[in-house]
């Protein structure tokens, strides 16, 4: 005799005390859908108001489990019960089941897959209670199945209410079964946000119906995608998506458009990505401009300010405009996926004005002043060690070559560009001399050409290079809310000052001609360049380091818990497979980019003033007078009486001239 569980189930069933065909839906949804779609383990939760229908529950589901169960393939969770996240073992809870919530659950082990069975309106309540506990046990964006075994006489206008109340939290994805009293089988109702001719809805629509059999099909009544839970969003019947944003070029540019929507109409980065997202749902936009450009925060007193009050408080769906992610920002909007991201650099005063003295150093790096120096010095050294410690005439002729009495002046002759008048005649020396030809004369090419658009250019400032000058330099960071608490560990918060836009601060930074506005801001660089764009011919760049300070991921925020959120990413992560959000990135990106590193008005020559050129004048009045100073030594040593100043100056001519 078989004894096995699913014939002692069977044999069970002539016993029962429910509609058996409701068990055979439920056994069909478990073994055809959550065991072979999802590896999660699945909730059976029943929330009976009468003891009557507690009973009918429980025998339910203990022969759901009898014949569901066999396959092995999903783990069942019922009341006070949950999964141990190490030994992935279903461990006992000590629950009271009349309360409102189970036990605190995180997000990440929150459950997407249940089965709850209910007898009234009352159940429901109860449910709905844990569904918006925050840290519930249930998320909103799951798929779940309510069996409804209320004997109401208008149990249709219950389905009604359940439904518009699942819409108001943003539960979709949920079908309702319903025995027949006629007929005895059993219907599924679900409902569809948005349908042709009707958007918001949350009416009920005869989805299937299982007409008993254990393992038969239900028969489905609409155009589905899947076999039991549809995919509502796929499209929206051009219902209205109110977004909340603002103009930021390049990310969002907003112009008025007489055949758009409202006579406004979005492009930029951001913009033509969200048009082809509506354009793949099947959705239409309603724009609202946030004109003061706040992102919103929350205040010390619990008041949210901006575009993130407007989607808090439902006046939007979505909002975007380079939003950066931020853990603020996730726990009172839910973020999209980054699609993107972009460098943060920090924007810098334009530094002083260059002296006289340094555009005449300035064309070389301290690096290459270095090593032309040690050069230099390793000539002179070899010359007066060939000269004077080791005095061979044979080795000083090999290096030097023949004829070369004045070696010293050679070095300065060549270095600045003269000829040499005794040129080597052996292959060695011709060798090194050519090596030294070769050095002075790229240096002199990169030090003349530099140092003639210092020359025309009278604006060439010097600004800061690294992040500790910045720190040193005690200057006030203008920063966005998103970045304040990544800089609030770097710098004391009297340095920090929040602005809901940085571009009154972009502004003094740009204007400032004198060094004079102590303050530095760190944005995106896009946001740099579009800026520098904007500005126009006339105005000068926007200085800035040149290593970027971190990287900002972007994404789209919506509401809490927002059933848009799983299909705008599944679109999300299309577009960036197929490359279209990088070509939006270069449609915008590659114009002002381009212009961004062309040759800066800045660099356009100017009238050449005395201050300008009052660094070779200097120089040259400096070795001026060190001429007359010669010429004076020059004509006392030529007194008959002055014989130690003679041997001096002819040591002078020989060795160092």
């Amino acid at each position: 005799m078989d004894n096995s569980p699913a014939m002692l189930a069977i044999a069970a069933l002539q016993t029962a005390s429910y509609n058996i065909s409701l068990m055979y839906a439920l056994v069909w949804t478990i073994n055809s859908h959550y065991a072979s779609d999802s590896t999660k383990p699945l909730t059976i939760v029943q929330l009976a108001t009468r003891d009557e229908s507690r009973g009918i529950h429980n025998d339910l589901i203990d022969d759901v489990l009898g014949l569901a169960s066999s396959a092995s393939r999903i783990k069942f969770l019922l009341e006070g019960e949950r999964l141990d996240e190490t030994a992935e073992s279903v461990v006992p809870l000590t629950v009271n089941t009349e309360s409102v919530a189970v036990e605190p659950a995180r997000t990440i082990h929150m459950q997407t897959t249940a089965i709850w069975l209910l007898d009234s309106i009352w159940a429901y309540y109860r449910l709905e209670r844990r569904l918006v506990l925050v840290d519930g046990s249930f998320k909103r964006n799951g798929y779940y199945c309510i069996v409804y075994t209320g004997q109401e006489r208008d149990r249709l206008d219950t389905i009604k209410l359940i439904f518009r109340r699942l819409f108001a939290i943003y539960v979709i994805n949920v079908n309702v079964f319903v025995e027949n009293r006629q007929t005895g089988q059993v219907q599924v109702y679900s409902y569809y946000p948005y349908r042709s001719q009707r958007c918001q809805s949350s009416q009920p629509v005869h989805y299937a119906t299982f007409y008993g059999g254990l393992g038969t099909a239900p028969q489905i009544h609409v155009d589905n995608h899947t076999l039991f839970f549809d995919h509502k969003l796929d499209d929206m019947h051009g219902c209205p998506l109110v977004i909340v944003t603002m103009q930021h070029r390049p990310f969002v540019i907003i112009e008025n458009d007489d055949n758009a929507p409202n006579g406004r109409r979005m492009h930029g980065i951001e913009g033509m990505l969200f048009y082809l997202l509506a354009e793949r749902m099947n959705f239409s936009i309603q724009i609202i401009e946030q004109t003061d450009h706040d992102r919103g925060i929350v205040l010390p007193n619990g008041t949210i300010t901006g575009a993130m009050r407007r989607i808090v408080d439902g006046e939007a769906n979505i909002t975007f405009g380079a939003f950066m992610y931020s853990q603020e920002r996730a726990l009172y909007m839910l973020p999209t996926i980054t699609y993107t991201s972009f460098p943060i650099v920090l924007v810098v005063p334009g530094g002083h004005q260059l002296s006289p003295l340094q555009r005449l150093t300035k064309p070389l790096g301290d690096m290459t002043w270095l090593c032309v120096l040690c050069s230099f010095i390793l000539g002179l050294g070899l010359i007066g060690v060939l000269q004077v410690i080791v005095a061979v005439p044979r080795l000083r002729r090999f290096l030097l070559g023949e004829n070369n009495r004045m070696p010293c002046l050679a070095l300065w002759c060549t270095l600045l560009g003269g000829l040499h008048q005794y040129p080597a005649r052996r292959n060695f020396a011709r060798y090194l001399l050519m090596l030294w030809l070769l050095q002075t004369l790229v240096l002199r090419a990169a030090y003349t050409g530099e140092l003639y658009i210092m020359l025309q250019d009278g604006r060439v400032k010097t600004p800061l290079r690294s992040l500790s000058q910045v720190l040193a330099k005690n200057y006030i960071f203008h920063m966005l809310p998103t970045l304040e608490i990544i800089f609030r560990d770097m710098l004391p918060a009297d340095r920090i000052v929040v602005v809901p836009t940085l571009y009154k601060s972009l502004e003094q930074l740009r204007d400032d001609e004198n060094d004079v506005v102590q303050i530095v801001a760190p944005l995106l660089q896009p946001t740099v360049d579009r800026f520098n764009v904007d500005s126009g011919p006339d105005k000068p760049h926007l200085s800035q380091l040149p290593d970027p300070l971190l990287t900002a991921p972007l994404t789209f925020f919506m509401r809490q818990h927002s059933y848009l959120k799983q299909r705008i990413n599944k679109l999300l992560i299309n577009m960036m497979s197929a490359g279209l959000v990088h070509r939006f990135r270069r449609m915008y990106l590659d114009r002002i980019e381009h212009m961004a590193v062309m040759r800066k008005p800045d660099r356009e020559p100017t009238q050449l003033t005395l201050w300008l050129l009052a660094g070779i004048f200097g120089s040259i009045a400096i070795l001026q007078f060190i001429a007359c100073i010669v010429f004076l030594l020059e004509l006392g040593a030529a007194a008959p009486h002055r014989q130690r100043l003679r041997r001096f100056m002819d040591a002078a001519n020989r060795y160092v001239a």
